[in-house]
């Protein structure tokens, strides 16, 4: 339990937030070590204990990112009984559309009813949000507010679903994943309440963006890992003066705001990534309640800009002392903690873009973290760049919601050779390593581009 001031949320007043979730992810997945390493000619510590993904999910010929969101959605109305005449919107985050103009989530929508019956969604609307991987933190931002004036009986949903996908044989290929998230969003949820208190940060870099008509991305690895964390600092500082404002979380001194967060969850192009994340964080927010000072005995002090010739020289000073910093008793129990938990998917399935800081709460839920009154914090990225930072509790009922039944999930996979993902991958192979059923499916794209989908039973 944190120290966070007060109980739950507004005192048991109403609140909105997350009341379920459910997980689609594909049943295919490639090991990176064995014939993927070898064949790339990497060391699979590298993979394994480098960037820390065992398996990477692949998506089977018949599917898409429509498709996945269309599963994901159909678990999560059967997991919660939820009828589509309840659900008031749809927003949809992806950076895996397939058209300029037609929302993926008419097509979710036009599959679901083929469940559920024609015109059942008729009431509902959905927009596609793009916004590199914070599209999706950015939809329920929006749908919270939503949600909290809305005087019928209605829930939203909030729908990720992705294919991180870049060229064979690059330095992103072993980064890859598939998957989608639905998030139900309701009055008082038994997940998460949100605490309505949101950080932002937004400047213009080019670390990682997809030109229209590319099918992959265009990557600046090391910029783009620098432009995650100052954005996710940036949001973090944006976070704690807005918190602090609205008396959420009132650090005495001495106290740092993340003594106030039981979990943190960051979003995860791949788990290493959320150590870094996360030791920025923590390094930065310690400054405040000096206990920078307790680090400083362990590994010594913080470089300073004017200590060297160049910015050469302090960068290199810089990246040793995080090094040292990410290596610190410290760090290495509050991480623990904290933060550690959140990637325990993400090394089965991979970078899923948008719902990969979902996979994180999905994570907590499957392996019992969760605790009723534990505050939540929540470091979303989008490259291009964008970061939010946000808080919520887990509500008393969250231990009443059946697990997710994911890590049996993904044990009943299927292992694909090399041969037949590099297939997959180029799209080559026309015909489904398993034969789909009881599943949405992309039947074909007409000479117009328009995508077709129908339900295998």
């Amino acid at each position: 339990m944190s120290s966070a001031t007060g109980g739950l949320p507004n005192g048991g007043e109403q609140t909105v937030g997350i009341d379920d979730l459910a997980v689609y992810v594909p049943g295919l997945y490639l090991p990176l070590e064995g014939e993927f390493a070898r064949s790339r000619g990497i060391d699979p510590g590298k993979l394994i204990k480098g960037i820390g993904i065992e398996r990477m999910a692949v998506p089977d010929a018949h599917e898409d990112a429509a498709t996945m969101a269309a599963m994901s959605l159909l678990l999560l109305m059967r997991r919660s009984g939820l009828q589509p005449d309840r659900i008031g919107k749809i927003y949809l985050g992806t950076e895996s559309s397939a058209d300029e103009a037609k929302a993926m989530g008419t097509y979710v929508i036009g599959m679901l009813e083929q469940v559920y019956g024609r015109g059942s969604f008729h009431e509902c609307s959905t927009v596609e949000m793009k916004a590199a991987c914070i599209a999706t933190t950015l939809a329920l931002e929006c749908q919270s507010y939503w949600l909290a004036v809305e005087d019928e009986d209605k829930v939203g949903v909030v729908i990720a679903s992705d294919v991180a996908k870049y060229p064979m044989a690059s330095p992103g290929e072993y980064t890859q994943g598939a998957g989608s998230v639905s998030l139900l969003l309701k009055k008082n949820p038994r997940l998460i309440s949100l605490e309505q208190v949101y950080g932002h940060f937004t400047r213009d870099e080019n670390d990682f963006f997809r030109p229209m008509g590319c099918t992959t991305a265009v990557v600046n690895g090391k910029h783009s890992n620098q432009c995650y964390l100052d954005a996710v600092t940036g949001a973090f500082d944006s976070f704690a003066a807005r918190a602090a404002r609205k008396e959420v979380i009132a650090p005495r001194p001495g106290q740092c705001v993340t003594d106030f967060l039981d979990h943190i969850l960051f979003h995860i192009p791949y788990p290493r990534m959320v150590e870094y994340a996360s030791a920025a964080v923590f390094r930065h927010d310690w400054k405040s309640c000096q206990r920078s000072r307790r680090v400083e005995e362990e590994i010594g002090p913080e470089p300073g800009e004017g200590d060297y010739e160049d910015k050469a020289a302090f960068g290199a000073a810089e990246a040793d002392y995080a090094r040292r910093f990410a290596r610190s008793p410290q760090f290495l129990e509050a991480f623990a903690a904290k933060v550690r938990d959140t990637a325990t998917l993400s090394r089965q399935i991979g970078n899923i873009y948008t719902g990969s800081i979902y996979l994180g709460l999905a994570s907590l839920l499957e392996l019992d973290r969760l605790q009723a009154g534990q505050r939540l914090g929540f470091g979303a990225y989008g490259s291009g760049c964008s970061a939010l930072f946000f808080s919520g509790r887990v509500g008393q009922h969250a231990e009443d919601l059946p697990r997710l039944g994911l890590m049996e999930r993904l044990e009943e996979r299927r292992e694909i050779t090399l041969a037949e993902y590099e297939m997959l991958h180029e799209g080559r192979k026309v015909k489904s390593v398993v034969e789909p059923e009881q599943e949405f499916v992309l039947a074909g794209i007409d000479s117009q581009g328009y995508r077709h989908y129908k339900f295998v039973e």
